[in-house]
């Protein structure tokens, strides 16, 4: 009978030290993607977020349709419209937020300066990711490496 019960208070400490370890192990992993999903939450409406898109169709500020992505440190464009656009590359691109505010972003490193409706001697902004709205108006949301061919 005392071996049984040995046995049990053996069984019950290896059981602990299991569920200890897994919390050990949980715990950082569950505060990373929690502070991820805090940092890139859009609130409540829901979000696009490609795993590997490469690239961003938007609305610039004249309503005009264009594909966009990074490729040596500066956007590629390209003009649904090419009938009156053609395409191009340039340090920045023009696009309208969640909120259809006119905004102006370039890269930095691994982020975006934003500047409202391109004015660069007014406030800027670092962000991780661009929240634009897409063809269809949809929210979407890129940054520097999902847009890097």
């Amino acid at each position: 009978m005392l071996k049984f019960v040995f046995a049990a208070c053996e069984l019950e400490r290896l059981i602990i030290k299991f569920f200890v370890g897994l919390a050990i192990f949980l715990i950082p992993v569950l505060a990373a993607k929690l502070a991820y999903n805090v940092k890139t939450s859009p609130g409540a409406d829901p979000v696009n977020a490609p795993w590997a898109q490469y690239s961003m169709e938007f609305v610039t500020w004249n309503g005009e349709k264009w594909t966009s992505w990074i490729q040596d440190d500066g956007f590629e464009h390209r003009p649904q419209n090419v009938a009156d656009w053609g395409q191009h590359s340039t340090g920045s691109v023009a696009f309208m937020d969640w909120e259809n505010t006119p905004w102006q972003a370039k890269i930095e490193g691994d982020e975006f300066i934003l500047a409202h409706h391109g004015d660069w001697l007014g406030h800027t902004e670092h962000v991780g990711a661009i929240r634009y709205r897409d063809w269809q108006g949809n929210k979407q949301l890129r940054t520097v490496a999902q847009l890097t061919r």
